[in-house]
Parts: C-alpha cells; sequence; structure tokens
C-alpha cells in the first residue's frame, strides 16, 4: 500500500514539475530558432504588392548555417511557403551570413546568429480575397560550435489584411 502511495505521490510531483518548467527549457537539442516578427510592408489590397519582414532569432550560443551556406553539403537555413489561391511568393531574400571561424574546420563558415531578416515579396492578385494567410516552414539546422543537431522545421504563418 504504502508502495502504491509512493508512486501515486510521484507521478503527481513528476507531472506538475514538467508542466513548471517553461515552454523554452522543453525545447529538443537542436530546437533553437524562433520568430521574432512578422512585419508586412507595402498595399495590402487585391492587386498589391507586398514584402513580408520575417524577423527569426537564433538562441544564444547557437548558430545556423546561412541559405547559401559556404560548404555545399551544409544544410541551409530556408524559408518556403505553401502555394495559396490569390497570392504570388516570389523567392525569398536571405542576409549573406557572418564568416565565422568554428573550432576543427580548416575555413570560416557563413552562418546566422542572433536575429536575421528574411524579406519575401508577395503579390496579391486582383480577385484576391482578404485576408489571407500564407503558411510556410524554415529549414534550418542549429549547431553549437562544431556540434551540429539534426534538422529541423519551424512553422511561420503570414496574414495579409485584417482578421475576421
Amino acid at each position: 500500500m504504502m508502495k502504491r502511495s509512493l508512486a501515486a505521490l510521484w507521478a503527481i510531483t513528476a507531472l506538475w514539475v514538467s508542466l513548471s518548467i517553461p515552454a523554452q527549457a522543453q525545447k529538443r537539442p537542436g530546437e533553437a530558432v524562433s520568430v521574432k516578427s512578422i512585419a508586412i510592408k507595402g498595399d495590402v489590397k487585391p492587386g498589391g504588392e507586398v514584402t513580408a519582414v520575417i524577423q527569426f532569432v537564433v538562441d544564444e550560443g547557437y548558430h545556423t548555417q546561412a541559405a547559401v551556406p559556404s560548404e555545399p553539403n551544409f544544410i541551409p537555413a530556408v524559408l518556403k511557403f505553401d502555394p495559396v489561391p490569390g497570392l504570388v511568393v516570389s523567392p525569398p531574400k536571405y542576409p549573406a551570413g557572418k564568416e565565422e571561424r568554428i573550432e576543427g574546420l580548416p575555413k570560416p563558415m557563413k552562418v546566422y546568429e542572433g536575429t536575421f531578416e528574411v524579406l519575401v515579396p508577395i503579390k496579391i492578385t486582383a480577385g484576391a480575397t482578404l485576408p489571407v494567410s500564407l503558411p510556410g516552414v524554415l529549414t534550418y539546422q542549429a549547431c553549437k560550435g562544431s556540434t551540429c543537431f539534426a534538422p529541423r522545421k519551424l512553422k511561420v504563418l503570414v496574414t495579409l489584411g485584417s482578421k475576421p
């Protein structure tokens, strides 16, 4: 009887502790990028052209490969969007990346650290119905020094027009 009570108490305590840990602490290794902000610049109306300015934050101590990495076998940070009726999405414009020397590698790598910004040109067709949401995914590989983690996918949602 005492063992069951202790087991039940342990289970409740473990659940309470896991619910008390902040969401950031519950990230899996390599989940080091989040969306900081999404701003829309331009004329949000049917027939208009806008640019989605998406700011990403890389957790302190981590880096990701740039969209155009320094080596072809490195996994780039790339943002892709699903097709949505009424929107024509042009290829995103990425920052060049910072050159960084990583211990154990022969030459500098092009990486993103801290905050980086991706610009996404979007044409809204004349027949588009607003508001409209544009779902996308940032694929990246986070590294801490020369230790890299499994590639991750971060969902992104760009909304054009006011919400109902």
